[in-house]
């Protein structure tokens, strides 16, 4: 039976990861969050699922995160924030404590085979993805998100610090938006317009299925058009472009109540 591990299953992308992975019967998930009656608010039918197992703790336990992850196929590392808080280090967090878990494994079961981690991250980290749009256009994105973006380089310079023996996928979809699924595909080559959630959590778990993306940059893209648009995106990067320029923001709407 299939064994998965889900990071971050109270945001928009693993609570996708994991509403699809229960419709199959042969899955089993674990799931790891800091907060389980968050979790069960969201999806309160996973208190009685057999197929799933809570993992309760912080990203610096690590030996928890390690119960959490031995004997997996794969590990959908969706923790994530669009939120561009001056200094974010939550993919870092997360990119060191999966690292130090798995080898935590490893010097207790040599011979075990590590799971593939189906890493969130962004197009806007890909030359070849990014180089298809206007310059402009990243350049606002870049700007509005730099920290968050920031955060994710230095997450994945570090991951393929161990390359050796670690196997990743860096999942680099294009525009998010909260919508249902529509149909998605697989490319190495395309970005796409707006991508749901959903369609996201489709095509992580058919390229963790499928294998053979080690260490490569993989879009999902939608199949249709009628994905909704986010209009919500205008706001949130004029908000990040001005943390970006005056940091000092984002404390002072933090403590004004203004986020």
């Amino acid at each position: 039976m299939p064994t998965y591990a889900v990071l971050g299953a109270t945001g928009a992308t693993g609570a996708n990861v994991l509403k699809l992975l229960i419709k199959n019967p042969s899955n089993i998930i674990n799931v790891y969050v800091r907060s389980k009656p968050k979790l069960l608010a969201q999806a309160p039918d996973i208190a009685s699922n057999q197929q799933v197992k809570i993992f309760t703790g912080n990203l610096t336990d690590t030996s928890l995160i390690a119960s959490c992850l031995r004997d997996t196929d794969a590990v959908f590392s969706t923790v994530a924030s669009n939120d561009n808080m001056p200094g974010t280090h939550i993919a870092q967090d997360t990119a060191h404590s999966v690292v130090v878990a798995l080898m935590e494994i490893r010097m207790t079961e040599p011979s075990v085979k590590i799971p593939t981690i189906v890493w969130l991250s962004s197009a806007s980290l890909n030359p070849h993805f990014y180089g298809q749009e206007p310059a402009f256009l990243h350049w606002l994105l870049a700007t509005s998100f730099s920290y968050v973006y920031t955060d994710l380089a230095h997450a994945e310079k570090y991951l393929k610090m161990h390359q050796k023996w670690l196997k990743v996928v860096l999942i680099q979809p294009g525009g998010l938006v909260e919508d249902k699924q529509h149909g998605h595909a697989i490319s190495l080559e395309k970005v796409g317009n707006f991508l749901s959630y959903a369609d996201l959590a489709a095509g992580m778990i058919e390229v963790a299925e499928k294998g053979g993306y080690d260490w490569q940059g993989v879009a999902v893209v939608p199949t249709t058009n009628d994905t909704a648009i986010e209009w919500r995106v205008p706001g949130r990067m004029l908000k990040g472009m001005t943390f970006h320029f005056a940091p000092w923001m984002y404390s002072l709407t933090k403590a004004l109540h203004l986020q």
